[in-house]
């Protein structure tokens, strides 16, 4: 499991952390729904441009939609910075976040499955992409008695990972949480093997794996959610954590189960239904991310 010990780190690091904590500590006494819509609208304007956020998403939409009219990719920027801003702000306060969202739709064609997986004591091997906020599909399983835990990447400034950590339990209503390195990934393949119900994201930047085409780039992809689905007889099932429309609400679909045959196989279907629901709602995907940072050497 993650540590969450006391760090160390630099000065620099130490006062960087505490700037941010008294920013949030002040904006507390702001209305949660207008904080989350203020944080959004910061990000969408003046700060996602000093941060250069809004040149990497368009950027990205430039490769995968070079013939989008310029006005619509504008529009799908917006929609990410502002739910991008919306969702660090709501993940800084856990227990408000699920106090505002008490009736997140949960809904699709693996749902039976998952309560059934549950119920047996089967273990569950989610997957998914940097949809809408996460913590609204682990708020929605919970209220089926399911905490749902998952590996997370160590942040560049310690005081700030542990402070990460910490809220990735929202009170008691998260599972495990293991650290992205050697012993995390024994130890979370080790806890799913005792039936727990755990989530890996596979539309992240990485260097090695399998090569797969994801919006029509061809990029390299880990095959181990897949694995650890197969080594512990885990229900391999998507799900989309979605924001709606109006911008406060979510809507959760568990996307039907993902037969076991092999690793690459399985992943390639996985990286399919995450591309799928990309090219349906791009405002709701995180852009900022620099999913094409590695390319196999053949592109």
């Amino acid at each position: 499991m993650a540590k969450t010990g006391k760090p160390r780190g630099t000065l620099r690091q130490k006062l960087g952390h505490a700037a941010i904590m008294a920013f949030f500590c002040g904006m507390w006494l702001v209305p949660y729904r207008l904080r989350n819509r203020w944080v959004g609208a910061c990000l969408r304007g003046v700060l996602g441009r000093l941060l250069g956020y809004r040149k990497r998403v368009m950027d990205n939409l430039d490769l995968i939609y070079p013939d989008m009219p310029q006005d619509q990719k504008l529009k799908i920027a917006d929609q990410v910075l502002d739910n991008a801003g919306r969702t660090f702000t709501e993940n800084m306060f856990p227990a408000q976040f699920h106090a505002q969202n008490p009736e997140i739709k949960l809904h699709g064609a693996g749902l039976e499955a998952v309560l059934k997986a549950h119920k047996d004591g089967r273990p569950i091997m989610f997957y998914s992409g940097h949809f809408g906020n996460h913590e609204a599909f682990r708020a929605a399983l919970f209220k089926h008695g399911i905490k749902v835990g998952g590996m997370v990447r160590r942040m560049a400034n310690p005081y700030f990972d542990v402070q990460y950590k910490r809220m990735l339990d929202i009170n008691g209503r998260g599972g495990p949480v293991f650290e992205a390195d050697r012993y995390g990934t024994l130890a979370m393949l080790k806890s799913l093997k005792t039936g727990a119900a755990l989530v890996l994201l596979l539309d992240l930047a990485v260097g090695h794996g399998i090569t797969v085409h994801f919006m029509g780039r061809r990029v390299y992809c880990s095959v181990t959610a897949a694995n650890f689905a197969l080594k512990a007889k885990a229900l391999f099932v998507p799900y989309f954590s979605m924001r709606n429309r109006d911008g406060d609400s979510f809507s959760v679909e568990i996307g039907a189960p993902i037969e076991h045959s092999d690793a690459e196989t399985m992943t390639r279907e996985a990286t399919k239904s995450l591309e799928e629901r990309v090219h349906a709602d791009p405002g709701n995907w995180f852009w900022i991310h620099r999913r094409w940072k590695y390319r196999p050497p053949s592109e």
